[in-house]
């Protein structure tokens, strides 16, 4: 009984002590840069942002800013850059010509802690065809 006490202690310190314990904290995931929209032609928009845990890339959207029922997304995760923070990128397609969009973008699951964030509502207007 004692050396199992004594064997679950050690590895307990080694857990703390490697920074794995703290790991496994969940965090309020959040975006760190964007949105921004990177490209518009008559049907498309191209949109990205950055938060600082993988998770899903989502935009909603729609022809006025109290009904985004529309949804574009992208797989899960997100491209890992150099500073650390994940990329997304969502191609919002088969809209209409010369056209005002209100949209949000939103990321969930990050890295497993179940927290999402979205930002704060804004527009694109897409070229006339």
């Amino acid at each position: 009984m004692r050396k199992t006490v004594l064997v679950s202690i050690a590895a307990l310190l080694v857990l703390v002590a490697s920074g794995a314990w703290a790991q496994n904290k969940a965090h309020a995931e959040r975006i760190t840069n964007g949105p921004v929209v990177k490209k518009t032609t008559d049907t498309v928009a191209e949109i990205s942002w950055s938060t600082d845990a993988p998770g899903s890339s989502i935009v909603k959207y729609g022809t006025s800013a109290n009904s985004l029922n529309e949804k574009a997304e992208e797989p899960w995760g997100g491209k890992k850059e150099s500073n650390g923070d994940f990329n997304h990128t969502v191609w919002v397609k088969n809209l209409k010509p010369n056209t005002t969009y209100y949209f949000v973008v939103e990321t969930g699951q990050g890295l497993g802690t179940g927290t999402e964030t979205q930002s704060r509502p804004q527009e694109f207007h897409t070229t006339a065809k």
